[in-house]
């Protein structure tokens, strides 16, 4: 059966990108993530040119329907999927050089990251050579619905290791502050013992800064059990993805509250009774 252009849009690996990869705002750190996501930028603008021009060649063959234009959409068509498995490979590079550079993973979690992401890398530019060698419109509908049945499974990756980054960092700064309570603790535990001044107030700060931190823990964790339940067949990814960076988000407030509660007790135990 002849499969016309027009149904092509129907099963198009067509994915929201700046819903997902918008979502790796973290400032480069070294020159190689550097590189990637300046490589990744530069894709996902030429995959945006492909689309539209893939656009305007289907339409013209929907119009004509001449073998010239036929001949012109699946070529476009071609160069966009193309330039579409580019951008995945290009964005998972980058993802994968920013999780090198993040402190707080264990290193199990971390190689298994590393593991899956680089699986990825291989399927999408084994999937970017398959659209090269496709010759007609039912290959490369064929090779657009592998790649959009396969970017189910890229989305979970993606929104999990995201989640890795943002973690560790709330764990690293979490064990920073609880640091300076145990320091902080000492030094208002002499000051009473020498009765140089009434340490009530001190203490309160601290337990209020000691109560953020299990707030941030048990906001943490929700936000990981969260991004667990995040699965293939999920329609709603990104918007779970997105209530989970909130949950995130909170989970830091609770540190900037715990931070801000010893600079209380800082204050505090420097002035006079």
């Amino acid at each position: 059966m002849r499969i016309k252009l027009s149904k092509i849009i129907l099963l198009l690996f067509v994915f929201s990108l700046l819903v997902v990869f918008g979502s790796l705002t973290v400032r480069a750190q070294e020159f190689n993530f550097d590189r990637a996501n300046s490589d990744y930028l530069y894709n996902y603008n030429l995959y945006r040119q492909s689309f539209n021009e893939y656009v305007v060649a289907k339409e013209a063959y929907l119009k004509y329907e001449t073998l010239t234009s036929k001949t012109e959409a699946l070529e476009k068509t071609r160069q966009m999927l193309r330039n579409q498995d580019e951008v995945v490979k290009t964005y998972l590079t980058a993802l994968r050089l920013k999780l090198a550079e993040t402190s707080g993973i264990s290193d199990y979690e971390q190689n298994v990251l590393y593991l899956k992401l680089d699986s990825e890398i291989a399927w999408f530019a084994k999937h970017q050579e398959e659209a090269n060698s496709a010759g007609t419109l039912e290959d490369l509908v064929s090779s657009a619905q592998d790649g959009k049945d396969q970017y189910q499974k890229t989305e979970v990756l993606v929104y999990g290791t995201l989640g890795a980054i943002i973690a560790s960092k709330e764990t690293a700064l979490r064990e920073e502050i609880n640091q300076k309570i145990k320091e902080l603790k000492d030094k208002v535990g002499e000051i009473r013992l020498k009765g140089d001044k009434n340490t009530a107030l001190a203490e309160r700060w601290l337990l209020e800064a000691e109560n953020r931190l299990t707030r941030s823990q048990e906001k943490q964790f929700a936000a990981q059990q969260a991004l667990s339940k995040i699965k293939v067949n999920n329609s709603k990814k990104a918007e779970d993805y997105n209530k989970a960076q909130f949950t995130f988000e909170e989970s830091h407030q609770y540190l900037k509250d715990a931070n801000s509660y010893l600079r209380e007790v800082i204050r505090e135990i420097k002035s006079a009774d």
